[in-house]
């Protein structure tokens, strides 16, 4: 029996190793560059590592394969890859080939395509390049590379801000846990959780035990473009029996203050939402504008913090089960949405003891980078990274072109025609020439 277990375990071992091996030997994608110019396509297939490939052309419909040995895509590739399309080349898909990748660049018409393998150099690793002559005349036109693709869409922006900090601690509790500090640390975790998460961009009012003003945090907010604020705070009372985190959004009564002072002040003028001018507006005009633009503000505040603290009911006891509302300042950007934290109260015992405890703080931090993400991952920003990439899952754009009919293009795309009539609510077949069509995902 004990022969027989290291038998099994030398064949376990020996397998393992030449699995890590194989993925340790195996090139990478790191990128795929394209452009065009005067009848051909070109396409650079950048590799970590030299590896064995093929290419040849299929037809009925039209495609060029290219089998890449012993190799894999990187992230970035896998992310840009549906959003190719250049002259005679319609799209680029890929797939798993037993230990290696195969690409399937989808033609509009039929080209010639030849490839040639470059060395590496000082800039750029071992390079597949890969040639699609069709004939036409066309402009220059480059593509940029599929590594730089998702870049260009944004980041969804959030700004956190721990309260207080340099001359005013904040909330002074029990066990001398100071406001100022729990706050920070927190805000410097959920920045951290939130910068960690492919899509999001955290920025920090205070990364130290600075002081800044209320105004101030707010206009960092606003310099960064934030989707969303979320400041951090924690509670005092007088009495040591109260405990419990809450979320606050802006209250109608402080929304009818603050618009008073952006009326008030010609430089806030062009601030407004979409970045519409007031300064031109008549005050009826400009009050109506201001009013919708901070109403829907506050909305998304209250939807945000409902996610929120729902994530935070896991984690903390809550002192109010529904999102609250006050006039606080930091509060109170008309266009950026914004939400209050109280993660507790420092002058209860069992609740300064936790928040002095850095698990707890950290999980706090989990939490609220929870409500956060889920949050925007439903309802991403037009133009960021998130609805591109929930875009591309969907379906994707095709331009119709001579010689095209609706039944070719379902087969080349592998969809069925009535799919494809639906997702662009065509009755007919009838279709024209620079026609977008919607492809759904097939």
């Amino acid at each position: 029996m004990h022969n027989k277990f290291r038998s099994c375990l030398f064949v376990f071992v020996n397998l393992f190793l030449l699995f890590v091996c194989f993925n340790a030997s195996a090139a990478e994608v790191r990128d795929i560059r394209v452009a065009q110019q005067n009848g051909v396509t070109r396409l650079v297939f950048e590799l970590s590592a030299t590896s064995d490939y093929r290419l040849f052309p299929l037809s009925n419909p039209d495609r060029i394969v290219l089998d890449i040995s012993k190799a894999h895509l990187s992230e970035s590739v896998v992310n840009g890859l549906s959003a190719v399309s250049s002259g005679v080349l319609m799209r680029v898909r890929y797939a798993r080939r037993n230990d290696g990748v195969r690409f399937v660049l989808d033609l509009s018409q039929y080209a010639k395509a030849k490839s040639t393998l470059l060395p590496a150099n000082g800039t750029y690793g071992p390079r597949i390049l890969v040639e699609l002559e069709y004939g036409a005349q066309q402009t220059t036109k480059v593509v940029k590379s599929l590594a730089s693709i998702s870049k260009e869409k944004r980041d969804i922006v959030i700004v956190i801000d721990p309260g207080h900090g340099g001359k005013d601690p904040g909330a002074l509790g029990k066990y001398h846990v100071r406001e100022k500090d729990v706050v920070l640390s927190i805000g410097k975790e959920l920045a951290r959780r939130i910068n960690s998460v492919e899509g999001f961009k955290a920025v920090l009012t205070r990364s130290t035990d600075v002081f800044l003003k209320l105004r101030d945090r707010s206009k960092v907010a606003r310099e960064a473009n934030a989707d969303l604020m979320v400041s951090i705070h924690a509670d005092s009372f007088t009495r040591a029996s109260a405990r419990g985190a809450s979320v606050w959004a802006l209250s109608l009564s402080g929304k009818s203050s603050e618009m008073g002072r952006w009326l008030a002040k010609q430089e806030n003028s062009a601030d407004l939402v979409g970045g519409i001018s007031l300064d031109d507006k008549d005050q009826l005009l400009a009050e109506v504008l201001l009013d919708m633009s901070m109403n829907s503000t506050i909305q998304m505040s209250l939807n945000v913090g409902k996610s929120v603290l729902g994530d935070l009911e896991g984690v903390a006891k809550l002192h109010k089960s529904t999102v609250q509302q006050a006039g606080f300042v930091v509060l109170k950007s008309p266009d950026i949405p914004s939400i209050l934290i109280e993660t507790g109260f420092v002058s209860n015992g069992t609740e300064a003891k936790n928040l002095s405890s850095r698990t707890y703080r950290y999980k706090l931090a989990a939490a609220v980078s929870r409500g956060i993400v889920d949050y925007f991952t439903k309802n991403a920003p037009k133009g960021s990274l998130i609805a591109w990439q929930q875009q591309r899952h969907a379906g994707y754009e095709y331009t119709v072109t001579k010689g095209d009919t609706l039944s070719e293009i379902a087969r080349r795309n592998k969809v069925s025609l009535d799919a494809l009539r639906g997702a662009n609510s065509i009755k007919n077949d009838v279709i024209w020439v620079g026609q977008k069509l919607l492809i759904p995902a097939s």
